[in-house]
């Protein structure tokens, strides 16, 4: 077995750290517009998730999940994690059939609802013949949208892919991602999307990405192994399109929060941005992340794939510990990020998947009842109702106190 550095594993559990504590800070401004999070969280914000925790904005979306924890974005990609762990292997096979279930059930081992499941993974996970032919259901699926559709869902979670193809090449790894991101998306920009990040997440832990030009080099790379892997699609991709977003100067000239927030290009272009600031020392992994998420739209996804890249170039040890040390379930991951580590060959160590329970589809902990989801669902029904009650009374409130006092009380006499 390879032996790797210190600094090669730092980067790894960086990497899938930095990506759940993007996803994590994300969630206070997802579905914003950038006016609104400024609204409700300053103009210099600073979230902390230790104490004193910083709340998030109580509305009827944030009200459904956990405080101090990320979304469905890292659910899916702890679930790919969970199959390479009990398969050894990245088994597309496998990770359809936990998708599936989570989609019912929700991450069961850590109790989990389903929550934040994107219409396009929806219309193939439940389509009859998902759990035999993902990948064909895929792309079914994609041919009947016309091959317009390009949503960010299997970006979110291709960061294990770059940490398990390490001791691998990259083609490989360019292979891997492309292979387990079909499960659900058969556009060929997300099939080239993955193959960048998955790329570049190796690349980062391995220390073989230094400055602006290697990132460059590697998506050319990228590129040109889509294009001779996928030539039936290869048609489709735009070069021009795909500079504009991965080269943005600026976040704002992504237009990160208008109704086309959850295109896979906007995620990446956002990620890549993120990537070149730290690498050029022009922003740290907190001040990119802030600027990032303060754009709002689909901010829990874009700080995934944006804390996935950094975390893989700054390493476990220098991520913001404000937010490290304060995510919730933390010891919980730590935990399968190290057997990840193990199983990957990354690092000598003993790991008996068939022992670990939490690898089970179903966390080792049963499926819920009917009975039991319909009550856990009524009870973030009172929650929405409670935050859109609270909403509406401090609305009213604010509207009260700027209205100006009346003076006729003070002509009556007493």
């Amino acid at each position: 077995m390879a032996t790797y550095d210190s600094k090669v594993l730092d980067r790894a559990e960086g990497a899938l750290f930095g990506s759940a504590l993007g996803d994590a800070i994300g969630i206070y401004t997802e579905f914003m517009a950038a006016f609104q999070a400024t609204e409700f969280y300053g103009p210099e914000p600073k979230i902390s998730l230790i104490p004193p925790e910083t709340p998030l904005h109580n509305d009827t979306h944030r009200c459904r999940f956990e405080s101090r924890a990320w979304t469905d974005d890292t659910d899916h990609t702890i679930l790919m994690m969970l199959s390479f762990l009990r398969k050894r292997e990245l088994s597309p096979d496998d990770f359809a059939a936990r998708l599936h279930f989570w989609c019912t059930q929700g991450l069961r081992v850590l109790d989990r609802l389903p929550m934040g499941l994107g219409k396009l993974v929806g219309s193939v996970v439940f389509a009859p013949d998902f759990k035999s032919h993902p990948a064909r259901t895929a792309l079914e699926r994609w041919e009947e949208s016309g091959k317009n559709v390009a949503p960010n869902g299997s970006i979110m979670r291709t960061t294990p892919v770059g940490v398990v193809c390490i001791p691998q090449s990259e083609e490989e790894t360019f292979f891997s991602a492309i292979r387990m991101g079909a499960v659900t998306h058969a556009d060929p920009r997300c099939a080239l999307s993955v193959a960048i990040v998955s790329g570049l997440v190796r690349a980062l832990c391995l220390g073989e990405v230094r400055d602006i030009d290697d990132v460059k080099a590697l998506i050319d790379r990228a590129w040109a192994y889509t294009e001779v892997k996928m030539p039936e699609h290869a048609s489709l991709l735009d070069r021009a399109e795909f500079d504009r977003h991965a080269y943005a100067e600026t976040l704002d000239s992504l237009v990160l929060a208008d109704r086309t927030m959850g295109y896979v290009y906007k995620c990446l272009g956002s990620a890549l941005w993120c990537l070149r600031r730290t690498l050029t020392r022009q922003d740290t992994f907190r001040s990119a992340m802030m600027t990032l998420i303060m754009h709002g739209g689909d901010a829990d996804t874009n700080g995934a794939v944006a804390g996935a890249l950094m975390g893989a170039l700054i390493g476990y040890r220098y991520l913001p510990p404000e937010w490290r040390d304060g995510m919730r379930h933390r010891e919980w991951f730590q935990s399968k990020v190290a057997a990840l580590l193990v199983v990957s060959g990354l690092k000598e160590g003993l790991y008996d998947s068939e022992a670990d329970h939490d690898t089970e589809i179903d966390g080792g902990k049963g499926s819920l009842t009917e009975e039991q989801m319909k009550k856990r669902e009524m009870d973030i029904m009172e929650r929405m109702l409670l935050a859109e009650k609270e909403r509406r009374e401090a609305a009213e409130a604010k509207v009260k106190a700027a209205q100006p006092k009346s003076l006729w009380k003070s002509f009556i006499p007493k």
